[in-house]
């Protein structure tokens, strides 16, 4: 098939450093070296800092408290094979359902295969799982074909950060810096060998590390309304991009179904697993919809019910659906969803008496920094887990409640892989920091930005770039983004956010551009079926033309199998 516009058209392009002009200097840079460092603070960095901890020296940096992560917002729960009547296979295969053709099976197998392990361990090391009688409770959850979501009440990521907390503060061996913003990666040779962060006084610190893991999240605040926290903006993979990663799948964000509009205007999760104990969706009127789109109902895959809550908002003209819980008696609520309940009522709302009105909202990005199955990118010395990566195990639409799993699973492997390049590596005769050491003025914190980039910028994402999309408005998206800036003019962590967020939101652009088709979360009105000949991965690299690629970590496919257009 013919490219419409030539391929050199349809590329990324951006500075190798944050802020602008390379003889950018500061007066002082402080230092310090460690075997492996990580960035980032949920449940992916963490695991990985325990797991490089057994043989390594760990310095972890995190921009917020390690309490105020995604991974600490996270209701559902963790899947997880553990009853006789499921199996590894079909965990697998509902995944691979899920993933829309994309999801890689060796990945996906990787995950299933060692989540009971891990289970255990967190049950050893006290995470109070929810219980009947002798066995651990299981929950259901869109997309699976059995019970099997372990979980603590509706805030099992609460749950999990405070039983991997509490091993991180008891080890010797892992330095934890809350406080700081990472701004580049530091390059020797050609191999990452650490970070230059920001701390609240725009002191800088230098980090050297044999190797380094991002764990730095997603980026649904891209969108303005969102079930993540504000800071979720894509940080690692615009570190990643600049420094020469390779980046893929970035055109699948994630919707979740069922998400309340605060009255400050935030998003608030309503978790998968009410309608796993039976929640129904229905039309203003009252109408139940979603067994006339899917047979699975309110079970399908997230993908699936997002697009069918977008169809009955466009075709009624309303601004909400209605989620209704009320078959389950107050007390059974008030049990397993004492969270929701709580968020509810300080809403005006009961969720045992009232439909609660929801709409779909920006949850997870599938894409990310491509790696192979220990993290390891296709820059040296660096890894990536969590959000911020992309293994090929959520391919084109995750499953519900693999996300916690997956920063466990990868994780651990992320923090054993690197803590072993970290014990075979060299120190290198020279580093080269992005920027030069000594007097200079910073600047104004204020007059170099755009006035409400935030809100700006989340909505052009959400008018033109969320899941039903179309070439001309991502054409128009990508023309409205030309205007954000890609470097900062001044060292002001807000201008280095900014940069950040201009960039990660041009990826997703471009890349939901290309892809002329619909498949999982990327849903294209001009391209609204599904193409065999895009069953495959494009993959973005700073100054390259995108390519495709059968599996995350596979050679490109020839050229004369592209279809592209201009971005």
């Amino acid at each position: 098939m013919n490219p419409s516009i030539p391929w050199q058209n349809a590329q990324v392009d951006t500075p190798h450093q944050v802020i602008h002009g390379g003889a950018t200097a500061f007066e002082s840079i402080q230092q310090q070296s460690t075997d492996v460092l990580i960035i980032g603070g949920g449940v992916a960095g963490l695991t990985a800092a325990l797991s490089a901890a057994a043989s390594a020296n760990v310095c972890l940096i995190t921009r917020d408290p390690l309490m105020q992560s995604n991974s600490a917002q996270a209701q559902g729960g963790l899947a997880v094979v553990l009853d006789s009547a499921d199996s590894p296979s079909l965990h697998i295969e509902d995944t691979l359902i899920a993933g829309a053709g994309l999801a890689d099976t060796v990945a996906v197998a990787t995950l299933v295969r060692q989540a009971p392990a891990l289970i255990q361990t967190l049950h050893r090391l006290g995470m109070p799982f929810d219980r009947d009688g002798e066995h651990i409770q299981l929950g259901l959850e869109g997309g699976h074909s059995r019970r099997r979501i372990v979980h603590v009440g509706d805030a099992t990521g609460r749950a999990l950060m405070d039983t991997l907390v509490q091993q991180v503060n008891q080890s010797p061996r892992i330095h934890v810096l809350a406080g700081y913003q990472a701004i580049d990666l530091i390059l020797a040779g050609g191999v990452c060998r650490g970070v230059l962060a920001l701390d609240a006084q725009t002191q800088l610190l230098a980090v050297h590390a044999h190797t380094t893991i991002l764990a730095t999240g997603g980026a649904g605040a891209l969108y303005g309304l969102t079930s993540n926290q504000p800071g979720a903006l894509g940080e690692g993979i615009a570190l990643a991009y600049r420094a020469g990663a390779a980046v893929a799948d970035m055109e699948f964000v994630q919707f979740h179904p069922t998400v309340l509009r605060t009255r400050e205007g935030r998003g608030f999760l309503l978790s998968e697993a009410l309608r796993g104990e039976g929640a129904r969706l229905l039309s203003p009127a009252g109408r139940r919809f979603m067994p006339e789109i899917d047979p699975r109902a309110e079970l399908a895959p997230r993908d699936v019910v997002t697009r069918g809550i977008l169809q009955v908002m466009q075709q009624e003209g309303v601004d909400t659906v209605y989620l209704d819980v009320t078959h389950l008696s107050r007390p059974v609520i008030e049990q397993r969803f004492p969270t929701i309940a709580a968020r509810c009522r300080e809403e005006g709302l009961d969720l045992a008496q009232d439909a609660i009105p929801v709409a779909p909202a920006a949850h997870y990005l599938m894409g990310g920094i491509a790696t192979d199955l220990h993290g390891a990118t296709s820059l040296p010395g660096l890894y990536a887990v969590g959000e911020c990566a992309c293994t090929g195990v959520h391919g084109a639409n995750r499953l519900a409640s693999n996300s916690l799993l997956e920063c466990l699973v990868f994780g651990q492997r992320a923090g054993l892989a690197a803590a072993h390049t970290a014990y075979r590596a060299t120190t290198p005769r020279s580093l080269h920091l992005p920027y030069r050491e000594r007097a200079v003025q910073t600047g104004s914190p204020h007059g170099c930005l755009p006035a409400d980039w935030r809100t700006s910028l989340a909505a052009i994402m959400r008018n033109l770039a969320a899941p039903r999309r179309s070439g001309d408005g991502l054409a128009q998206a990508w023309q409205q983004l030309a205007s954000f800036p890609l470097q900062a003019a001044h060292l002001v962590s807000d201008a280095i956010t900014l940069a950040n967020a201009a960039l990660v939101a041009r990826l997703i652009v471009a890349a939901a551009l290309v892809r002329q088709e619909s498949r999982g979360a990327h849903f294209r009105t001009d391209f609204a079926q599904t193409d065999p000949a895009w069953a495959c991965h494009l993959v973005w690299q700073r100054e390259q033309r995108p390519r495709l690629v059968e599996t995350i970590a596979s050679e490109p496919l020839p050229l004369e199998t592209s279809i592209a257009v201009a971005v």
